[in-house]
Formats: structure tokens, C-alpha cells, sequence
């Protein structure tokens, strides 16, 4: 938590520092020639942009360290925007009603659609089911990958996080284990704590 919050002072620090720039660069303009001032100004939009740059990867190292925390804790969320079958064919979704969800020994996948009702109330499935055999690994180039087995009611299947080396955006493939199924989720993952997603009814 330490560590989060000061990576979060240092992001708005690097901010902060690069409108005081451009401020002490007006300021300095009226003493010079048009020729020194264009090519301060050059210097500046050169750094401003070095300084966005910077505290982009820093706000992604932290979605990053948030990300990884809650896979090694297993309670994290997998917000998907996009949703693709086995042939690779695309939708664009809802992150709010699209999800996998780890909580514990526990994980829930979601697929709704905006104006439907489904089985769940929002226009798709929602199934529940119990963890086993959970395991993670970690490339050398900052990617984690997750996997596990999830047994409900009327779930029985294989689920496949790869999450990417930098920032939080994953990929999730859950297979049916008991029919010929397959769907992938991309998207967001977030400590539960975080996630405003919304859970539909369940079937049992």
C-alpha cells in the first residue's frame, strides 16, 4: 500500500511539474529574441512530452502492481469490453455486465448485452462455481498467466487468464469441459476492491 501511494505522489508530482514549466516558460519569453523564444518553446514541448511519457508508464506500472496483487491474493475482476467465440469473431461489450471474477475459492462469469434480458437480467448468463488447481506463472518479460478449473451447478470449465507485461488489459479463455464451447473475454483486471461491476441472477 506504501509503495502504491507513493507511486501515485510521484505521478501527480511529474504532473504538477510540467504545468509549472510551461509557466516559468511565459514568464521568461518577454527578455528574449523570437528566434530564442521559438526554440525555447521546441525545448519545452520536447520535455513536456518526455514528462507525459514518463508519468504514463509510471500510472501503468501501478494498474500493473494493482493488477498482479490481486491475482496473487485471487480476488481480482477481469472487466472485458470485448468478447470473441472459438473462430475469432469480435463483439464489443459492457464492461460493467461482462466479467470473470476470482473471490477466494470462488469465480463468476458473466456475459450480458445491453437491451436484452437473458437468463441473468442483463441480457445473458451468469454462472458461479467453486476453484480448483489454481496456479500462476511468471515470463521474464512481466506477463503472468493464470489458470484453473471452475465447478459449479451448471458450470464445469477451464479457465485461462494471460495478462500483459505492462499495464492491467488481459485476455481470458474459459473452454466448457462438458460441451463443445469456448469464449474469450478482453479487457481490465482489477482488485475486486475496485470493480463496479453489476451480477445478474445466477442459475442453479
Amino acid at each position: 500500500m506504501k509503495n502504491l501511494i507513493r507511486n501515485i505522489v510521484l505521478l501527480v508530482t511529474l504532473l504538477f511539474a510540467v504545468s509549472i514549466n510551461a509557466q516559468d516558460t511565459l514568464s521568461n519569453t518577454k527578455a528574449l529574441s523570437k528566434k530564442e523564444i521559438r526554440a525555447q518553446k521546441r525545448a519545452e514541448r520536447i520535455k513536456e512530452k518526455e514528462e507525459r511519457k514518463k508519468a504514463a508508464k509510471l500510472f501503468e506500472q501501478i494498474l500493473h502492481a494493482q493488477a498482479v496483487s490481486g491475482i496473487d491474493s485471487m480476488a481480482f475482476v477481469l472487466e472485458a469490453t470485448q468478447v470473441y467465440d472459438r473462430y475469432g469473431n469480435m463483439e464489443n461489450v459492457s464492461s460493467n455486465i461482462n466479467f470473470v471474477s476470482v473471490n477466494g475459492d470462488m469465480a463468476v462469469f458473466q456475459l450480458g448485452f445491453d437491451g436484452l434480458v437473458g437468463l441473468n437480467g442483463v441480457g445473458g448468463i451468469t454462472m458461479e462455481g467453486k476453484i480448483s488447481d489454481y496456479k500462476v506463472k511468471e515470463e521474464d518479460n512481466g506477463r503472468r498467466t493464470v489458470s484453473f478449473n471452475v465447478m459449479g451447478p451448471v458450470m464445469l470449465a477451464r479457465m485461462q487468464f494471460s495478462i500483459d507485461g505492462n499495464g492491467n488489459f488481459a485476455n481470458v479463455k474459459v473452454r466448457s469441459q462438458t460441451e463443445n464451447i469456448e469464449l474469450s473475454f478482453r479487457g481490465q483486471v482489477v482488485p475486486s476492491k475496485n470493480s463496479s461491476v453489476y451480477e445478474g441472477m445466477k442459475l442453479f
